[in-house]
């Protein structure tokens, strides 16, 4: 069951921001006996899904320096998939875009430079021909 739950907004230093989600999940053993309960952190740009405090979850995750991170989970309480939106397809095509503009105008400067440098100038040798 979700405890404590909290959403913030953490600003990046190129001026993004990330949604983060804090909460704690209350378990219990077979006899109802309260165990200790898992932090659980969520972070991306955005989340499809909700949940609130009280609300049954099943997730899972890595565990990072003591908390559980999870990129997405089952609400129990309202049957619905809840997941954050990274974005992380869109990100490497974008990135991938700008590798390959950045290497097509590397390509076009060293090319102008290799031609300056062999160029002479003047008419090619033979030029006008004589008749």
């Amino acid at each position: 069951m979700v405890q404590d739950f909290r959403s913030q907004r953490e600003q990046w230093p190129n001026g993004a921001s990330e949604e983060v989600w804090h909460f704690r999940l209350a378990r219990h053993d077979a006899d109802g006996n309260a165990l200790q309960p898992i932090p659980v952190e969520m972070r991306g740009l955005s989340f499809s899904g909700s949940v609130s405090n009280g609300d049954k979850v099943q997730l899972s995750g890595r565990w990072r320096d003591g908390t559980l991170r999870a990129n997405e989970f089952k609400n129990l309480t309202t049957h619905a998939r809840v997941h954050n939106k990274a974005y992380r397809g869109q990100l490497i095509a974008a990135r991938v875009l700008i590798i390959l503009i950045a290497l097509a105008v590397l390509i076009g400067i060293v090319s102008l430079v290799i031609s300056s440098l062999s160029d002479h100038g003047g008419p090619p040798p033979g030029w006008p021909p004589t008749p």
